[in-house]
């Protein structure tokens, strides 16, 4: 074997031979035809973004007598077309769908490679790693989701000898119409920007922003040009990247207009940008904000909730999304646990919003909040006459409701001994038997269950059955409680922002010593508590300035005696706060005064204890 030289090559051969590629075992990476066609309807949105894309290619890869493959992230060939004689050469070396071109599977290939690479790669002739696919030229570049995340490689392959560079840079720029192609196809309920340089217009920079202007989406461009990560993306307010935005989120009856408008970063004074609307889907655009005030209780409870409308950036809870996301792609049975109130209901909803079942419906039952006598028929249904009271024309239960998409069983834990029985026959095959009936119905149900209980524990003590505990165990997502996130903070001032909408109020914001008391408090009933308790003190707050004296008794009560009962730190709390006022107004006596709620002769007396130089204007 020749031995590379370019950096990235010379790395992927070294990677090829740590993996101990064998040609003998590479024919062998290919899914059987029953195990692909499931493994490839997960991926059928996705085929179905990117199809019309492939079909336009369709007769210059015959006429160029090459192929485009498209392979997942994990490197399975999914969809492969072109000129029918180069695919029956190919065949010979196992270029068809459902075989597996990763490094770890054919050592260096294009497809595989750009895979690790994440970048545009063509490996020609002998840099293959494989003897037996030195016959092709191979150039692929990566597909990434509006997130960031590596969604697939488009590979175009040819006879080594009809090899031209510039298949590289087409190959690339189709990757990136295609990725252009997805996030418009994923922005429903969305506002569509682009951005561009003030002098420059080479970049074609998009991005996706919901109502409630978080930026939920970005192509390549505008990653690049934002220096945007991935945990960025879903978690940041567009306006808190640049000044300038309200002119695009918020023209009244003028929000197609592509007329540009000019956003200052507020990281780099210098990078300044023109933004554009080019389309608008969110639901709420329609109606004046005075009726979306009025209905905003409304739409909360009946618009779903998704990836985008889950806010935070502790790492835990990252964690935890990541891995619901990648939940979202299977049809796995996936069990939530955390405290009450730390948004599993929501995290159901956004994995159901995620996946391939996001057009059936999502239907919610809470097994502790149904009588025994009653949950039975809840989750069956019934026929008519099946008893006393029972409906004329019979009843469906929810999992027949849930048909086709996704039923969530909150509170699973309180679920009772016999129905824990009824529950384990159906996730067996699926098919239930209404009461009173004798058909049976096959369905097809995702079943996402939740507890804020120890599942395991319940399991140990037998108050829940072990073998409805495992098959509840395909994937297990952990929230963490809302104490020990350390976001906490930045999740009180996004629920902020959804309060001073429902208030009407112009401005909201925190006061130091509030911001102490919500970094410090424990928040037993985690977000749920704090969106609660932010509402009641924007309520009782007379100005735009929420102190802790608008917070609940009880959280002032619990607060007080979590500090009295440590010596010192009620001090060294206060001494913190007046601090970082200070900080924050540069020295300003009067504006540090104003933002702690104190008077200008309090805060000198207190800057006196501190011994702290009275050298402030």
């Amino acid at each position: 074997m020749t031995r590379p030289t370019d950096t990235w090559l010379k790395k992927s051969w070294e990677r090829s031979q740590r993996y101990k590629v064998d040609p003998s075992a590479a024919k062998y990476a290919i899914l059987e035809d029953i195990e692909f066609k499931q493994y490839r309807k997960q991926k059928e949105m996705f085929l179905r973004e990117i199809n019309p894309t492939l079909e336009r290619l369709s007769s210059w890869l015959k006429a160029s007598h090459s192929i485009a493959a498209i392979s997942d992230n994990e490197g399975y060939i999914l969809e492969s077309i072109g000129d029918p004689m180069f695919l029956q050469d190919t065949e010979k070396i196992h270029v068809r769908k459902g075989a597996c071109w990763s490094e770890h599977a054919r050592g260096t290939n294009s497809a595989g490679t750009a895979i690790v690479e994440q970048k545009p790669i063509a490996v020609v002739g002998k840099e293959h790693y494989l003897e037996t696919n030195h016959m092709l030229y191979c150039t692929a570049s990566p597909i990434f989701d509006p997130a960031g995340n590596l969604l697939a490689a488009l590979n175009i392959s040819g006879y080594r000898d009809k090899y031209h560079p510039s298949l590289l840079g087409i190959v690339d720029a189709i990757a990136r119409e295609l990725e252009d192609w997805i996030l418009i196809q994923r922005s429903n309920k969305q506002l569509l920007l682009t951005l561009q340089s003030e002098h420059e217009n080479k970049h074609r920079a998009l991005i996706t922003v919901n109502a409630e202007g978080v930026l939920t989406g970005a192509n390549r461009e505008a990653r690049g040009l934002l220096q945007l990560s991935g945990e960025t993306i879903g978690h940041v307010e567009l306006s808190e990247l640049f000044s300038g935005v309200q002119p695009l989120l918020f023209q009244s009856g003028k929000i197609h207009t592509r007329t540009p408008v000019t956003l200052c970063s507020k990281i780099n004074e210098h990078n300044r940008l023109l933004g554009s609307v080019l389309f608008d889907t969110r639901p709420s655009f329609h109606t004046s904000p005075k009726k979306r005030r009025q209905n905003s209780g409304e739409t909360n409870r009946t618009v779903p909730c998704t990836f985008g409308n889950l806010y935070g950036t502790d790492n835990r809870f990252l964690n935890a999304i990541r891995l619901a996301k990648k939940a979202a792609a299977t049809d796995y049975t996936i069990l939530i646990t955390g405290e009450s109130g730390t948004g599993k209901d929501m995290v159901s909803q956004a994995i159901h919003e995620e996946s391939r079942r996001s057009g059936n419906p999502f239907v919610a039952i809470n097994c502790g909040a149904v009588t025994k006598s009653l949950l039975e028929s809840e989750l069956f249904g019934y026929e008519a006459g099946a008893f006393t009271g029972a409906r004329q024309s019979g009843q469906p239960g929810k999992f027949e409701l849930a048909h086709g998409g996704t039923l969530f069983l909150d509170e699973i834990a309180e679920m009772p001994p016999e129905m824990q029985v009824a529950l384990l026959r159906v996730l067996q095959n699926f098919t239930i038997t209404r009461i009173g009936g004798s058909k049976s119905v096959q369905l097809d149900v995702r079943i996402i269950a939740a507890t804020h209980t120890d599942l395991w524990g319940k399991v140990q003590d037998g108050s829940f059955r072990a073998d409805l505990f495992y098959r509840l165990q395909g994937i297990h997502i952990m929230l963490p409680p809302l104490r020990e996130r350390e976001d906490r903070l930045q999740i009180a001032r996004f629920l902020l922002r959804n309060v001073q909408e429902e208030l009407q109020k112009e401005s909201l914001s925190l006061s130091l010593a509030t911001e102490q008391l919500i970094k410090t408090y424990v928040w037993p009933g985690n977000i749920r508590q704090m969106f609660a308790a932010l509402r009641e003190a924007a309520f009782l707050a007379d100005s735009d300035v929420i102190e802790p004296a608008h917070f609940p008794s009880y959280i002032l009560s619990e607060y007080a005696a979590y500090y009295n009962t440590t010596d010192g730190l009620l001090k060294q709390s206060e001494n913190h706060i007046i601090m970082e006022a200070l900080k924050k107004t540069e020295g300003n006596i009067s504006q540090a005064a104003l933002a702690l709620g104190i008077g200008r002769s309090t805060l000198y007396r207190k800057l006196k204890k501190l011994a702290i130089s009275d050298d402030f204007t």
